[in-house]
């Protein structure tokens, strides 16, 4: 294979022509494998999950998508590509997932579904996150470890020990794995040392501590050497390992060590064009992403964003976060070079991938915990030579809970019996079809927060996003890249709109989403009468919303039928009943005339007016 580069580069390089061109289905019937070992000796693996990884920033996956949607929806922040070149290795050496979604946009509940191959709620208390997973789930490493008898190690953050901080090593609880010493519970430290024997982590402030030895204790670099020395010691020992390397960055605090924090502070970063969108209510962004927060006028939103855009603040945030995804694709080449060194890079499956994304303001939102795109969708990439066809691209749907049945089958492990709610995906990764696309195969991403909002199903490019606080949401990313358009009303969606719909209200229930008992009522259809979020352009050039009505618009303005139209509850203009489906106190209802009991409620009134007897 093509050697690895540790260069890192002065800045990234202007947009070249993408490489990808993979096709909307597959080419050829996909063929399902055996599960046993594709190999006669037993592989290596080594699973890299960074923290908060927003996938634009690997280049691998800005060029996919460029040539899917274009460069103008594909780089939000300008044309500012981050060169990934090891990174991108894993890609054309391997199989690049291009719709692989994490079961829960926060660490804890993330970390446990790979982990254990379950949706949050069955992991015991790590469906929130700081909390802990059950000490007697079973994980794709304790099955390694049990009945593979592989040696085993984890290295870095970990965030399945409840509140514990920092929590170094295993805290009793192994969980599979041999080596943990260099494992910590919680918090980001920028620098690790070993003090008398015991780990010791330090923010930034410290750094004079690590004077002219920086690149080795800066917490990457660190544990990217510890992990090497694991690599020898097993393959002197001629064990087949299995190993975690966890990397905190680049979740905030956002600093780096020397090389890396003023390489890319000639760049400019742009706020991208949706979070203008979104507070401009132009178009409105959904329910569930509460952008009231700013307490921000309409009118202000250009000059807010002009502002904050040439912030030093902005620009040190993004400069800095581009240099800690430099300095994990720098790390990552080192990786190459020592399983080239050690001569098991052919029998080494590498993976790499993230908990969770990172919006990096998009939709005018920083860090996780959103449905959208780049916070609940995470890069996944897996090289397993003469096993995985290389250059592989598959747009199939997977989520976090896929990994654990999935990497088991590609190391010879049985899945029969396991309790995983994911598929064992691996016939996909092995046979030739370079493209596959299996449009039928549904995954679902909840929140899992204190105020759980939304959860969500995706079936390919369709993603279904049902919440507290709005109407449903479908979404068409091919269409609509950007995530602002609603096709729930959509002629063409139809039968897309149905299959998720039915499969998310199953879902809801069988899967225990928190959702479902948060919410006292959820729309699965949206209501014949209801308010236009967008913002509303009136003749004498002023902005209407809805809710300025009575308040800071004449309520008079309801005569108007543009008004009336716009804003058919708040101006009682409508009366027509729903035909469709709601959940009210988790039980589902099926028809206005079921709901009749429930019109105390402020949401059935605005599904089943008419029944209601409001009009």
């Amino acid at each position: 294979s093509a050697s690895p580069t540790m260069r890192p580069t002065s800045s990234p390089t202007k947009s070249p022509t993408p490489t990808f061109s993979p096709t909307n289905h597959p080419t050829s019937s996909p063929t399902r494998l055996p599960t046993q070992s594709p190999t006669e000796k037993k592989p290596n693996l080594i699973m890299i999950l960074t923290d908060e990884h927003n996938y634009r920033t690997l280049s691998c996956y800005r060029d996919y998508w460029a040539s899917k949607v274009g460069a103008v929806d594909t780089d939000v922040w300008g044309d500012l590509r981050l060169d990934t070149p090891n990174i991108d290795k894993l890609a054309s050496q391997g199989a690049l997932f291009t719709n692989f979604y994490t079961v829960a946009p926060l660490c804890t509940p993330s970390r446990a579904s790979f982990m254990s191959g379950k949706y949050p709620s069955f992991t015991g208390g790590a469906d929130r996150n700081h909390g802990k997973m059950d000490n007697k789930i079973n994980t794709f490493s304790k099955v390694l470890k049990n009945e593979m008898n592989y040696y085993t190690g984890y290295f870095g953050k970990w965030h399945l020990d409840g509140e514990n901080t920092p929590g170094w090593g295993d805290n009793g609880r192994w969980m599979g794995f041999d080596e943990n010493k260099y494992r910590w519970n919680r918090g980001h430290y920028k620098y690790i040392d070993e003090v008398n024997g015991e780990m010791v982590g330090y923010t930034i402030n410290d750094e004079w501590r690590f004077k002219n030895r920086e690149v080795q204790h800066y917490t990457t670099d660190y544990l990217m050497d510890r992990c090497i020395d694991f690599i020898k010691r097993s393959v002197a020992n001629k064990d087949p390992f299995a190993m975690v390397l966890s990397i905190p960055d680049p979740h905030g605090p956002n600093h780096n060590r020397p090389q890396y924090r003023d390489l890319y502070t000639d760049l400019h970063f742009q706020i991208p064009e949706t979070a203008a969108a979104a507070l401009k209510y132009d178009p409105a962004a959904p329910g569930f992403n509460w952008v009231d927060a700013y307490n921000l006028q309409i009118k202000d939103a250009d000059e807010f964003i002009e502002k904050e855009e040439n912030s030093k603040t902005w620009q040190k945030y993004m400069q800095q976060y581009y240099g800690m995804v430099k300095c994990i694709d720098d790390n990552v080449g080192k990786l190459l070079f020592a399983l080239q060194d050690a001569g098991i890079d052919e029998e080494t499956i590498v993976v790499f991938t993230s908990d969770h994304g990172d919006l990096l303001m998009e939709h005018a939102r920083q860090n996780k915990g959103q449905p959208y795109e780049t916070s609940t969708g995470i890069p996944f990439l897996v090289r397993f030579p003469g096993v995985i066809p290389a250059g592989k691209v598959v747009e199939t749907a997977y989520s976090s809970v896929d990994f654990a049945p999935t990497i088991l089958s590609l190391m010879g492990a049985s899945t029969w019996n396991m309790g995983f709610h994911g598929e064992n995906r691996a016939w996909e990764l092995q046979n030739s079809n370079m493209t596959p696309n299996d449009t039928e195969k549904i995954i679902f991403s909840m929140d899992t927060g204190n105020f759980p909002g939304w959860a969500m199903a995706q079936m390919g490019k369709y993603k279904l996003v049902l919440s507290k606080g709005d109407g449903p949401w479908l979404f068409d990313i091919l269409r609509n890249p950007a995530e602002t358009r609603n096709y729930i009303k959509s002629s063409w969606h139809v039968d897309i709109k149905k299959k998720l719909q039915d499969a998310l209200v199953e879902a809801l229930f069988s899967l225990k989403i928190p959702l479902t008992w948060f919410a006292d009522a959820i729309y699965i259809d949206e209501p014949n009468c209801f308010d236009n979020k967008d913002v509303l352009h009136l003749d004498n050039g002023r902005l209407l919303t809805c809710r300025d009505i009575g308040v800071t618009i004449n309520g008079q303005k309801c005569k108007k039928t543009k008004i009336q139209k716009h804003c058919p509850v708040t101006c009682k203009s409508c009366c027509l009943d729903t035909v469709g489906r709601m959940i009210v106190d988790a039980q589902l209802y099926n028809s206005c005339s079921a709901l009749k009991d429930k019109c105390n409620m402020m949401k059935v009134q605005t599904f089943c007016p008419q029944t209601c007897e409001i009009c």
